[in-house]
């Protein structure tokens, strides 16, 4: 990878926070946050902007044409009665590919981890009741 195939990042990575915050913005206000605060609404706004900022930068390197995929690798390893997810991550020889490997890796775990649980409260709020 060049630096001019890395040059998109930047901006995409400004992009992705500044819509995550607008997502836990929204969040915060449609939970009422300046009238009262209830902090189960707190935290799911907080959920939603994580995943709102992952997902944004996730999927707009893949949408850009940067692919780290080939350089990550994920694992379950089961330890008695614990599961726990690895990310194996090989290395580049250039230090700026790495800082946005490693962004790349957080934002996609971050999307990952937050997308499900999400889905099923969500699914639970509109189904249950």
């Amino acid at each position: 990878m060049t630096q001019d195939d890395l040059r998109p990042l930047g901006p995409l990575w400004l992009a992705s926070i500044l819509v995550g915050f607008m997502a836990l913005g929204v969040g915060l206000w449609m939970a009422g946050v300046p009238s009262h605060i209830e902090w189960l609404f707190v935290a799911l706004a907080v959920a939603v902007g994580a995943a709102v900022f992952g997902g944004v930068f996730f999927i707009g390197t893949n949408l850009l044409g940067i692919h780290f995929e080939a350089r990550v690798m994920d694992e379950t390893q089961i330890k008695g009665s614990n599961v726990e997810h690895v990310t194996h991550v090989e290395r580049l020889e250039d230090d700026a590919a790495n800082h946005w490997l490693e962004r790349y890796v957080f934002a996609r775990n971050l999307f990952g981890g937050l997308i499900i649980p999400l889905a099923i409260l969500g699914g639970l709020f509109l189904f249950a009741g």
